[in-house]
């Protein structure tokens, strides 16, 4: 009986052991996640802003404005 009772008290705190390792998983998979996604977005913004400065100024047009 008493073996019994042990091995139901256990089973209690094994399941919270788990649940508590994956909620922990869960937090650290999610902010790797937003962490990854946020350099991504800013990765995209310099890169816009790159193509708009070269867009700007096309070496060819000046070229032939001051070859006239």
């Amino acid at each position: 009986m008493k073996l019994k009772k042990r091995i139901r008290e256990q089973k209690g705190s094994i399941t919270l052991f788990v649940l508590t390792s994956m909620i922990f998983f869960t937090i650290v998979v999610a902010a790797l996640y937003v962490n990854t996604n946020y350099k991504a977005q800013a990765q995209q913004r310099e890169i816009e802003k790159i193509q708009q400065t070269y867009e700007k100024d096309d070496i060819n047009e000046i070229y032939q404005e001051y070859k006239k």
